[in-house]
């Protein structure tokens, strides 16, 4: 098939799937085209990369120290709209902080920490991006129903980055085919910035996907279209040859279990209260174990080690611990405040010392454990953990509203605090998963139905159109308000 053709083909299957999708549009807003727009962005690639690809001449050439402009004000103009809409729905800033006091000390902190960062400019603006990201969380949480606002941002992602990737690493392997330094091996990264990232939207819509075709399949069955994007995930989750992402092919497992075992519980009637407490303690041993063993790197043969190899991941769990040791090394002077948000991984500038010689330059620390404590240190870390803890406790709260909505929620969580063992979406503020944590960490306070007298005209995304919901919702559950939500059809 012409490279051309193919890519026409993909893009009228994602434009019939949103004509399909416009009876679940009847409950969305205009608004939520911002965060869609952030999202979509961080799920592929930055708007000046594509630019760039495109043939559009951009300033600036993407280096550490100074990015492209481009994104920068892409970002900043989103995150201005963003904060405009909030304003018109009378969001309660206060109440809302106080409702999340964890989170707003850890981004307090990572702000605090840009006055000690050796590159205080560089990491001012990838703050920025955090706040731009927390902000289109709150427009997602403030929508006259979160849920479907959230499930409808990834469906539409997903819509378009599925098939196109699948045809961009046929028919376009110029921008989306990696190959290894030595050029033995190739790695698929579709619409993406890297294997692992495209593994991470895979895992996403495979565990989206199958909820779909789980709740509909006995009105559809084999006739939902929702089965071939299921089957289209599992194409991308394999992978080219020598290129599979086996972190994402483990954690899409691991969410595809805990979300299935959770709906099965409900299902059955029992409590699924201990068992997602029994999940997150596991999650977060693994977690531990895994921080702790960059440090003392633990045996081929101790009990950890024998967990690690039944994987068939080597005990370095593919050079990472090197990684680890580095980081450690470079945070060694300032184990309190780390060595300030933002101010590593910025190209030569500021890395490991021994990627100094490589051909290719580090951007992560595959650890999100171990990247929080060296950007913000121990107290950066603890509070990292204190957020993780807090929103869990709260879902459990949440847990007999909406189950669907819960379920989903919880089981990002747990997701993002696994992928996080042996990737970094923590802090990055710019990563679709990162937005997504954030939609899930936020407990929102939401405004007052407003009155709006005879004959007064609204539009689309003013707070007075969902006025009636949101008092309902307030009132059907205080101590978490987003989990008393419609359900979603």
């Amino acid at each position: 098939m012409p490279p051309l053709l193919a890519l026409f083909v993909g893009l009228a299957l994602a434009l019939g799937m949103f004509w399909r999708d416009r009876e679940r549009r009847k409950d969305l807003s205009l608004a939520i085209c911002v965060p869609l727009l952030w999202y979509l962005t961080a799920a592929t690639r930055p708007l000046g990369i594509w630019l760039s690809i495109w043939g559009v001449p951009i300033g600036g050439g993407g280096s550490g120290e100074d990015g492209i402009f481009v994104d920068r004000y892409y970002y900043l103009v989103l995150t201005l709209v963003g904060l405009g809409i909030l304003a018109r729905r009378n969001f309660k800033w206060g109440e809302t902080l106080a409702r999340s006091p964890w989170l707003l000390c850890a981004l307090a902190f990572m702000a605090l920490s840009i006055v000690w960062s050796n590159f205080p400019y560089i990491s001012f603006k990838r703050f920025v991006k955090v706040i731009g990201s927390a902000t289109m969380a709150l427009v997602i949480l403030t929508e006259k129903s979160p849920s479907a606002s959230l499930l409808a941002l990834l469906r539409y992602t997903l819509y378009l980055h599925v098939p196109l990737s699948i045809i961009c690493n046929k028919y376009f392997r110029g921008i989306s085919v990696q190959f290894s330094w030595d050029g033995g091996s190739q790695m698929w990264q579709g619409l993406a910035t890297s294997k692992n990232t495209l593994g991470q939207v895979a895992m996403l819509a495979f565990v989206y996907f199958l909820w779909e075709v789980w709740r509909e399949w006995r009105s559809k069955g084999w006739r939902n279209p929702h089965l071939a994007y299921l089957l289209m995930a599992v194409w991308l989750l394999k992978g080219s040859e020598n290129g599979v992402s086996m972190t994402s092919v483990i954690v899409c497992i691991f969410a595809s279990v805990t979300f299935l075992q959770l709906q099965r519980l409900h299902r059955r009637g029992a409590s699924v209260v201990p068992f997602g407490r029994l999940v997150f303690a596991a999650t977060i041993g693994l977690a531990t174990l895994v921080y702790l063993h960059g440090i003392f790197l633990f045996d081929e043969d101790s009990l950890f080690g024998k967990m690690i190899t039944t994987f068939g991941r080597n005990i370095t769990l593919t050079d990472r611990t090197h990684i680890w040791n580095g980081m450690y090394e470079a945070a060694r002077g300032s184990l309190f405040g780390g060595v300030g948000f933002g101010g590593f991984w910025i190209g030569r500038e500021a890395n490991i010392g021994w990627n100094a010689t490589m051909t290719w330059v580090l951007g992560q620390g595959h650890n999100g454990y171990v990247d929080t404590f060296l950007q913000t240190g121990s107290i950066g870390l603890i509070l990292m953990l204190g957020v993780i803890l807090s929103t869990f406790r709260r879902l459990l709260h949440s847990s007999g509203n909406n189950f669907d909505y819960f379920a989903f929620r919880l089981t990002l969580l747990l997701t993002i605090i696994f992928i996080n063992i042996t990737e970094t979406t923590f802090l990055r503020g710019d990563h679709h998963l990162w937005f997504l944590f954030m939609v899930v960490c936020w407990s929102v306070a939401l405004p007052e139905p407003e009155s709006t007298g005879a004959g007064s005209s609204l539009a689309e995304g003013d707070p007075a159109d969902s006025g009636s919901s949101y008092a309902a919702e307030e009132a059907a559950d205080p101590s978490d308000p987003r989990g008393e939500l419609p359900a979603v059809r």
